[in-house]
């Protein structure tokens, strides 16, 4: 007996050895494990708050430096000393920001940092000579250089620049994590050599340990209770998807009404837009001029407009480019057009009165309507001969008739309609005295910002030489040809802008 007991002491203290080395040996591989993971984790959260502070730090180096180009021409465009302000305030925001990221990953922004700087300080010292030139009054020289081509150029290789550093961090972000998702799965892996020693350990304790049965069972009816609240809760939860279904099919319904209904609204806009345009009949009332036009939007409704209005004897052509696209682009342009026919059935004369009064109604509608819309717009009069000009828009082509190309400017002659009360300040005038055989080309500048499968823009000398070639042809061919040569440019490259060209020969008088 006592033979017995000793030997169910010595088994018990074997037993109870055994499962303490056991337990002991799997909470050290499960407590490394756990210290591996966690470790993990936390460089794995860091590398992640450290990709959002590159991003956003990337993010706002563009931002910055956008608002340093809008700034500068803005300056240049109105001369009003608030845009140098805001530019010079930028300046040393952008240079903090470069410091940063330069301090976060400099062995990243180091491989390209030199054109991408010598490219900022270009960009920079053209913008000072820009705001010197605005200060002396030569805001068309501060345009030029704003708007040239050593200007984009320099533009694209700083935007270049800080593109590669934001994809070189992001592949850096990228092997980082790479490898910690890597020493995770190891880390895993070492917890898991830990469980055969806790099943052996497990099943020694259950058939030790008299209870296990009773355990057992109680949770099996634990189990069972639990399946049965799990059904009623699917139940419960199937009926609350279809619910929910019927909920988001009848929001799908009112959806598509109401695309429908915006389709349909879209549509009048665009037919409204369409039977403003001037008639073939009516510009053949126009004896001394040849008149051809062609408008093509970019979506359903469009922002271009131009109209032609003959009355006792005087002749007034406009034309001009609303921001954006769209409904509200389209109503903008249905206002200007509404506005100069009455102001020409009103018999006003005045160019610059006609100007001031759009003005003053798409600037209130706008306000009223707290759009951030705004207009480019070109009156030209014509009597006998001579064109006088009013307005800003895109340059104004006239050929002669021995081939000599003109180029005028308009940026000096108005203000972009719709952001400012006033505007009669900017408002000058310009004359254009037509010859017999002279032709007028009248353009938006969807057609020479016109992209190739290339990214080449038309560009306006290639618009002027079309024009000279065709001079000797009508109006309407002249016409066709641009618009011909300027689809054959585009090729399969998605137009993104409206596309509105005016053709205006000067017939014998």
């Amino acid at each position: 007996m006592q033979n017995s007991l000793k030997i169910k002491l010595v088994s018990g203290s074997h037993l109870i050895t055994f499962i303490s080395l056991s337990l002991g040996f799997s909470g050290l591989l499960f407590g490394a494990s756990a210290w591996n993971v966690f470790s993990t984790y936390q460089a794995f959260d860091k590398a992640i708050a450290n990709q959002f502070k590159l991003q956003n730090l990337s993010n706002q180096i563009i931002y910055y430096d956008e608002v340093l180009t809008m700034s500068a021409r803005m300056y240049a465009g109105t001369g009003e000393p608030k845009w140098e302000s805001r530019y010079n305030q930028v300046v040393p925001q952008l240079e903090i920001t470069l410091k940063q990221i330069i301090e976060q990953t400099p062995n990243t922004y180091n491989a390209n940092a030199k054109k991408t700087d010598e490219a900022n300080l270009k960009l920079v010292d053209l913008e000072t000579k820009s705001f010197e030139l605005v200060r002396q009054g030569k805001t068309s020289e501060a345009m030029q250089i704003l708007s040239g081509t050593e200007y984009e150029s320099l533009k694209q290789i700083y935007s270049d620049g800080i593109l590669t550093t934001r994809n070189a961090i992001s592949l850096e972000t990228e092997n980082s994590l790479t490898r910690y998702r890597q020493f995770l799965f190891q880390s895993l892996l070492l917890a898991g050599l830990s469980l055969p020693i806790l099943l052996v350990t497990a099943t020694i304790i259950i058939l030790r340990v008299k209870g296990f049965v009773q355990e057992r069972n109680q949770a099996q009816l634990s189990l069972q209770e639990l399946n049965q609240q799990l059904e009623t809760r699917v139940e419960k939860r199937t009926k609350d998807l279809k619910s929910a279904n019927s909920k988001i099919t009848y929001l799908n319904e009112q959806l598509q009404e109401e695309n429908l209904r915006m389709s349909s609204e879209l549509n009048v806009t665009r037919r409204l837009q369409q039977m403003m345009l001037p008639l073939d009949e009516e510009l053949e009332t126009i004896k001394e001029l040849d008149i051809a036009g062609f408008m093509e939007p970019s979506n359903e409704v469009g922002g271009d407009y131009y109209d032609v209005l003959h009355h006792n004897g005087r002749v007034k052509i406009g034309i001009g480019d609303v921001t954006g696209h769209g409904l509200e682009s389209g109503v903008l342009m249905i206002m200007a057009q509404t506005a100069v026919l009455t102001m020409s059935v009103l018999q006003e004369k005045d160019p610059i009165r006609v100007l001031k009064a759009l003005n003053t109604v798409l600037y209130e509608n706008v306000t009223r309507m707290n759009s951030d819309k705004n207009m480019t717009l070109l009156l030209l009069d014509y009597f006998q001969g001579n064109l006088s000009l009013v307005g800003q828009h895109e340059e104004v082509i006239v050929v002669r008739a021995d081939g000599t190309v003109e180029r005028i400017d308009t940026n000096d002659l108005g203000f972009p309609l719709g952001l400012e009360a006033d505007i009669s300040s900017f408002i000058m005038q310009a004359q254009i005295n037509l010859n017999p055989e002279d032709i007028v080309v009248l353009y938006t500048d969807g057609i020479t910002e016109a992209e190739n499968p290339n990214r080449q823009f038309y560009g306006l000398e290639r618009l002027c030489q079309l024009v000279q070639n065709h001079r000797q042809e009508s109006a309407q061919s002249i016409c066709e040809a641009i618009i011909q040569n300027l689809k054959n440019f585009i090729g399969l490259s998605r137009v993104y802008d409206d596309i509105t060209l005016l053709v205006i020969k000067q017939l014998q008088y």
